[in-house]
């Protein structure tokens, strides 16, 4: 009869201990998911403020030198 009532007890706790962590962690991801919301906004009010500082600048497209060839060392030449 005890371990009937241990097993009840047992189930009965870990259903209740599930649902008081979901209720928590819930609570939890709604501040995470408002701040993340607020973040994006911000982000984006930061990015407007700096393309009205500085007005872009056209990309130019830059020619590079081909790189000069080595000259080889031959052995007796080091002397």
């Amino acid at each position: 009869m005890e371990w009937i009532l241990f097993t009840i007890g047992l189930l009965v706790g870990g259903i209740l201990g599930m649902m008081i962590v979901g209720i928590v962690s819930s609570g939890k991801m709604s501040d995470l998911d408002s701040e993340i919301i607020s973040l994006r906004i911000q982000r984006n009010l930061l990015k407007d403020e700096l393309l009205k500082q500085k007005p872009k600048r056209q990309y130019k497209k830059r020619k590079y030198k081909p790189r000069k060839k080595h000259k080889k060392w031959i052995l007796g030449s080091l002397d």
